[in-house]
């Protein structure tokens, strides 16, 4: 996904305050659920579950997620011109609002609820298909970001850098 992303900043990066702005927010997502994942050089196949990493990727995720549809989809589609990529966008932005809802499902039923023995192996098997969906969810955010940058997106400027971070 890290690959992903790196493909798309450097197609993309640079050229819209906004955009930068949430490539760098995915980026921090995804820092925070590899190292809750365990995506780490010598790390030693079973370890206890590390609670500020999980309290991290959830902070970054509903951050994430809010953002996404209360600031940057909308703002996006909005300086877009033109029908065809308006109705691409409206092609788009219907599986991202599906993708959200498991997301959110798959929180709501796993990640915030307290670890034990009995229920770790629910826990890991939620947290694969939340990386699982996090991919597919990058996938469509790519194309709308393509489509835009395709159909000259005007510069939107981010207020400040904390907005991205935590939306109204």
């Amino acid at each position: 996904m890290l690959t992903q992303l790196e493909n798309l900043t450097e197609r993309v990066g640079g050229g819209n305050e906004l955009v930068d702005s949430w490539l760098r927010a995915r980026r921090q997502l995804l820092v925070t659920y590899y190292a809750l994942i365990g995506i780490k050089p010598n790390k030693d196949a079973l370890t206890v579950l590390d609670e500020q990493a999980l309290d991290a990727f959830c902070h970054n995720l509903v951050d994430y997620l809010s953002t996404g549809h209360f600031s940057v989809y909308e703002r996006i589609i909005s300086e877009m011109e033109g029908d065809s990529p308006l109705i691409a966008a409206a092609q788009i932005y219907p599986s991202l609002e599906a993708n959200t809802d498991r997301i959110m499902q798959l929180y709501d039923s796993h990640l915030q609820q307290a670890i034990n023995d009995d229920n770790c192996a629910d826990f890991q098997k939620a947290l694969s298909e939340v990386g699982e969906v996090l991919e597919s969810r990058f996938t469509l955010e790519d194309k709308l970001v393509k489509l835009a940058w395709d159909n000259q997106l005007a510069s939107i400027p981010v207020a400040n850098e904390s907005s991205m971070a935590r939306p109204a």
